[in-house]
C-alpha cells in the first residue's frame, strides 16, 4: 500500500487494488469495468474477491509463511452489471488455527449494496526452503511507465456487442461461439478464453496461463481460476436453460488441488450438468492443466428464472433521476463534401454502429439520433463517462472526432423520449466541446468522485438559457489516462 512493492500483473489486467489492511482485514476494490463483463452482460468479481480474503490472511501470519487457498463457495446476492462502476470487497478472517484458517468476503456495489458473500478455506504453514529475510526498502518506487493503458482502461472494440439471448437458447449461442460466428464477452477475450466443444448438457473451454495472471507468486491466482471454473459450470448449465429463462446461481464452489504454474500453456475447464429436477440443476466442474493433472474442481446449484416481464409503453410520463449524453461528428458538413454522399453514407452507418454497440456494452439507451449525432441516456453517470471515452476511440479509428456532453439530473422519461432542463444542460454543455472533447457538468463531476477518472478543470461558464454559472470539466484524453 505504501508503493513499496510495484503492482501485481492481475492488477494491471483487471484494475484490483488494495485499499486497507489491519489485523485479519483487508479491504480492496476493482472497477466494473466493461472488459470484466461475460456475453450475458454479468461482471466477473471473483477474482477481486478471493484476492481479498487472501490479503485478510496473510495479515495474519508471520514471515515466511505459505498461505494457498483449499476451497471457496460464492453465493450470489444480486445481479453485478457495469451500472456498480466499482466493486469494494471487504475480507476478514472467521478462525484461525495452526494448519487451516477460515476466512469470508462481502462484495459490495458504488452504493453499498451486497453484490456477493464468499467464505474460503486456506492451507496455512511454511515456506519450504524458508525465504531470506526481506532485503528491500520500505521507499515507495515510482511506478513504472507503459505507453499503453492497462488493459482493462482501454477502449472496447466496436465488435464486442454483447449477443442477444431474447430468441435463441445458451446452447444456441455457445454452438455460434464454437463456429466463430458469434464474438464472445469481453471478459472472455481479456482472458483469452475459447469454447471448444457446446452440447446438451456438456461443455469444454481452453484458456492460457499467463503471466497476466499471477498475484503474489508465478502460479495463476486462484481467484482466476474461480471465475474460469464460473465460466465453465454457468455454460454448461445454460445448455439446458429453456429459451428466454435466466440463469440463478444459488452456489457455487471450486476447491483447488494443486497449483498451475503461469507457463503459457492451456487449462482445459469441462462441465457437465449431472442432475436435473424442476427447476434445480447441478453441475460439476473439472479443471485440468497441459499434463492431465485435475488442478481444480467446482460445483454449481441453479435455478431457472422465467423471463421478464415487458413494461407496458402506454405508461405515462415519469420524472426520473438519469443521466443524459449529447454527442456529434466534428466537421461534419465538410468531411461530406470531400468524401461524396455514397462514401459519406457508409462512414455514417459505421459511426452510428460503433455508438450503438458501446451503449450496449454500457447499458445506454439511445434515445434518437440529431443529424450526425446521438442523445443517450444512461442509469449513471460512471457508465456514462465509460461510454463516452469508449465511443471517442471507437470514432477515431473510422477517422472521425467527436464532442460530448454530459449531465445528470431530473428528466420526464415517456414513450422512449426524455425531456426536461437537464437534457437542455447537457446539450448546452456539449455545444461548449471542441474537437475530441468530452466534457462534463460539475454535477457529474462531483457524483464520480473517488473513481480514478482524470479531470481537467475547465471553468465556471454561463449556460445560454439555463439559471447562474456552471463548472464544467473535460475527461483527459484515453492516452494519458
Amino acid at each position: 500500500m505504501r508503493g513499496a512493492v510495484p503492482p501485481m500483473p492481475i492488477h494491471h489486467l483487471v484494475g484490483t487494488r488494495l485499499t486497507q489492511v489491519g489485523s485479519g482485514t483487508a479491504v480492496a476494490t476493482m472497477p466494473a469495468s466493461p472488459w470484466m463483463q461475460t456475453f450475458d452482460g454479468t461482471v466477473e468479481f471473483r477474482i477481486l474477491a478471493e484476492a481479498c480474503m487472501t490479503f485478510a490472511v496473510l495479515t495474519g501470519v508471520p514471515a515466511g509463511t505459505d498461505v494457498r487457498p483449499a476451497a471457496m463457495t460464492i453465493n450470489n446476492l444480486r445481479p453485478c452489471t457495469v451500472e456498480s462502476e466499482v466493486l469494494v470487497a471487504r475480507g476478514r478472517v472467521l478462525n484461525s488455527g495452526p494448519t487451516f484458517t477460515f476466512a469470508e468476503v462481502l462484495v459490495e456495489d458504488a452504493l453499498g449494496r451486497g453484490v456477493a458473500h464468499g467464505v474460503g478455506t486456506y492451507f496455512v504453514g511454511p515456506i519450504e526452503p524458508a525465504p531470506p529475510p526481506w532485503a528491500g526498502s520500505d521507499v515507495a518506487i515510482e511506478p513504472p511507465a507503459y505507453s499503453t493503458p492497462d488493459p482493462y482502461r482501454r477502449p472496447l472494440d466496436p465488435s464486442f456487442a454483447l449477443p442477444s439471448v431474447e430468441h435463441r437458447t445458451v446452447l444456441e449461442l455457445l454452438q455460434g461461439f464454437v463456429r466463430g460466428e458469434i464474438s464472445l464477452g469481453p471478459v472472455h477475450r481479456l482472458l483469452g478464453t475459447k469454447i471448444v466443444l457446446a452440447e446438451e448438457g456438456e461443455v469444454s473451454l481452453v484458456f492460457p496461463a499467463s503471466e497476466w495472471f499471477c498475484l503474489h507468486s508465478k502460479e495463476v491466482a486462484p481467484g482466476v481460476l474461480a471465475a474460469f471454473a464460473h465460466h465453465v459450470l454457468g455454460s454448461a448449465t445454460g445448455t439446458v436453460c429453456p429459451l428466454g429463462h435466466r440463469l440463478g446461481i444459488l452456489d457455487q464452489t471450486a476447491t483447488f488441488l494443486a497449483p498451475f504454474l503461469a507457463d503459457g500453456r492451456e487449462l482445459v475447464g469441462r462441465g457437465r450438468v449431472t442432475h436435473r429436477r424442476r427447476n434445480l440443476v447441478v453441475c460439476i466442474s473439472e479443471l485440468t492443466d497441459a499434463d492431465g493433472q485435475v488442478v481444480a474442481v467446482g460445483h454449481q446449484t441453479s435455478t431457472f428464472r422465467p423471463p421478464r416481464k415487458r413494461s407496458d409503453s402506454r405508461l405515462p410520463a415519469e420524472r426520473r433521476i438519469i443521466t443524459v449524453l449529447f454527442s456529434d461528428i466534428v466537421k461534419s458538413t465538410e468531411r461530406a463534401a470531400e468524401l461524396g454522399d455514397a462514401r459519406w453514407t457508409e462512414l455514417l452507418d459505421r459511426h452510428h454502429a460503433t455508438i450503438r454497440n458501446h451503449l450496449q456494452l454500457f447499458r445506454g439507451i439511445e434515445v434518437k439520433t440529431i443529424g450526425d449525432g446521438f442523445l443517450a441516456t444512461f442509469e449513471s453517470p460512471g457508465q456514462a463517462i465509460q461510454a463516452a471515452r469508449a465511443i471517442r476511440e471507437g470514432v477515431r479509428s473510422l477517422g472521425l472526432e467527436i464532442r460530448v456532453g454530459i449531465h445528470t439530473g431530473e428528466c420526464e422519461v415517456s414513450k422512449g423520449d426524455v425531456a426536461g432542463i437537464a437534457v437542455h444542460i447537457a446539450s448546452r454543455v456539449q455545444a461548449m466541446a471542441e474537437p475530441g472533447d468530452i466534457l462534463l457538468s460539475g454535477t457529474v463531476h462531483d457524483l464520480v468522485t473517488g473513481s480514478g477518472l482524470p479531470f481537467a478543470d475547465r471553468g465556471r461558464h454561463a449556460l445560454k438559457g439555463v439559471q447562474g454559472e456552471w463548472q464544467i470539466y473535460a475527461l483527459a484524453d484515453s492516452s494519458h489516462s
